[in-house]
């Protein structure tokens, strides 16, 4: 996805100290990411 937010609807997985995880496009289903949140919790 390159360095740079070119939208401002870029989802950000972020953990519980606060730090960026993982960075999914715009388009990215919300139900596509569960198993990366799973993980976290």
């Amino acid at each position: 996805m390159g360095s740079t937010i070119k939208w401002n609807f870029t989802k950000f997985l972020i953990d519980r100290e606060g730090r960026p995880v993982s960075r999914y496009s715009p388009k990215t289903d919300p139900i596509k990411i569960i198993p990366d949140i799973e993980q976290l919790i």
